[in-house]
């Protein structure tokens, strides 16, 4: 290493430890996520009736490579249920020719589990799915205490989906929504977060001018 290098390296650690911090304070503020940021698996809803999508074809547990995603219909055994207004897609799917009014079908239902401990987050179940009902959404906070609330059941994964939906459209229509700084969320699931954000002209910023720089 010649010494021109070695000053040259000097210099840049003495420039940054006077420069402006570059530190976002998570979890009190996040930088915004790239609009392809692969986060915990949802449901996108239906547009007319606001459930999710998924007709039981069981193609996303074939293909995930760690068995985390597990369906299936299960009865309900407790007095007096019925899940007649749940039915959609998936239990016609399942039980070809059981009439939903039965009394014995009222008690069944499906389910729909994702363990996000095992999830690579490779999104082949996003792409398999005949009638996309699945996207990546933006959600990444998951740290918990108990692992049993890994386990998203299908109301959770679906929450993430109408989640996931609000950001897009609310990132399509521009609702008198400013541009985002660097380190300033604009998602409906971090509004409530202080507006700290990371000095502009620096951080991930500043070091792709450099890259681009060196490249030339």
């Amino acid at each position: 290493m010649e010494l021109t290098d070695q000053v040259t390296g000097f210099l840049l650690t003495l420039r940054t430890m006077v420069g402006p911090t570059v530190t976002v304070q998570y979890p009190d503020a996040m930088r915004e996520l790239a609009p392809r940021f692969r986060g915990a698996v949802g449901f996108l809803p239906h547009p007319e009736t606001g459930r999710e999508k998924c007709v039981g074809c069981g193609l996303c547990p074939q293909i995930c490579p760690v068995d985390a995603i597990t369906i299936g219909i299960i009865e309900d055994e407790s007095d007096g249920a019925d899940h007649t207004d749940e039915w959609h897609p998936f239990e016609h799917y399942y039980m070809k020719g059981l009439d939903p009014l039965d009394a014995t079908s009222k008690k069944f239902t499906y389910y729909y589990h994702i363990n996000e401990t095992r999830c690579l987050y490779c999104g082949l179940c996003v792409e398999v799915c005949p009638v996309e009902a699945l996207v990546m959404s933006h959600h990444f906070e998951m740290a918990t205490d108990n692992r049993g609330e890994t386990i998203y059941d299908k109301h959770k994964i679906l929450q993430m989906g109408k989640t996931y939906m609000a950001e897009l459209n609310e990132r399509l229509e521009g609702v008198a929504v400013p541009p985002a700084l660097p380190g300033r969320t604009q998602r409906p699931s971090q509004l409530g977060r202080p507006a700290t954000v990371e000095q502009p002209d620096s951080g991930a910023q500043a070091y792709g001018r450099e890259e681009s720089k060196s490249s030339k």
